[in-house]
């Protein structure tokens, strides 16, 4: 009886040991697991970061190496991988607009202009209408005339009525002539 009780002990403990380490197993698996929309942020920051890395130039100028970048569009594979995202990119792109650099800035509205569709409108309107670089709303607006107008065409009008700089209320109302 004594031996059966050690049996049954030993048991016991092995199957907890086991179901334990099951466990944390399965755990450390869930928290080191991407998500899809993780895996499409880094692919899409790859994106971005070969877009640019084909755009500089290393030169010698009085003896120091200097990066010079000059900016080109995409590449026509890059847009077509972008396209193929669709809606799913588009909260990604967005956070460019709201925080990146100039560059990643008008790379992202080329990449939202690629996609169209309703969803692009909004973050497009956001800077069209709100970004304080007239450049950049002049870029939103130019995007937005590529998308579906008549959801487009109200703020393509708001900004030729009422934006403070005339290069960016000319823009607009050029898109609006050719509409």
């Amino acid at each position: 009886m004594k031996v059966l009780r050690s049996s049954a002990i030993t048991w016991v403990i092995t199957m907890l040991f086991a179901a334990g380490f099951v466990v944390r197993h399965s755990a450390a698996q869930t928290i080191s697991a991407k998500t899809s929309k993780d895996i499409l942020r880094e692919r899409i920051a790859t994106i971005f970061r070969e877009t640019f890395t084909q755009l500089e130039t290393r030169i010698e100028v009085n003896g120091q190496w200097i990066t010079a970048t000059t900016f080109s569009p995409p590449t026509t594979e890059h847009v077509e991988e972008i396209r193929r995202y669709g809606d799913e990119a588009i909260p990604i792109l967005s956070e460019y607009l709201n925080q990146g650099t100039g560059w990643e800035k008008y790379l992202a509205m080329r990449f939202l202009g690629s996609i169209g569709g309703k969803s692009i409108i909004d973050p497009l309107r956001r800077v069209a209408l709100h970004h304080p670089s007239p450049n950049f709303r002049t870029d939103a607006l130019l995007w937005l005339s590529g998308a579906r107008w008549d959801l487009a065409a109200p703020i393509i009008r708001q900004a030729a009525r009422k934006d403070r700089f005339p290069e960016v209320r000319k823009q607009a109302q050029a898109i609006l002539a050719q509409h």
